[in-house]
């Protein structure tokens, strides 16, 4: 298991939330809404951190 953390600043929490937890291989995602970070836990066998990364960017949900 491989975890990151990244800025989910301006985003949808929830949008994103839903859409790593939809990914192959993603184990958990843990967001602290006091600073914006996302916590994933994956299986590296299954993606790396570079299609995490991808799948935060293609989520256009942005926050009100």
């Amino acid at each position: 298991m491989e975890t990151i953390t990244m800025s989910v600043e301006g985003l949808n929490v929830n949008a994103v939330t839903k859409a790593l937890q939809r990914a192959r291989g993603v184990q958990g995602v843990d967001v602290d809404l006091m600073t914006n970070i996302a916590t994933v836990t994956f299986d590296e066998t299954e993606l790396d951190a570079d299609h995490v990364r991808q799948v935060v960017q293609k989520t256009h949900h942005r926050s009100h």
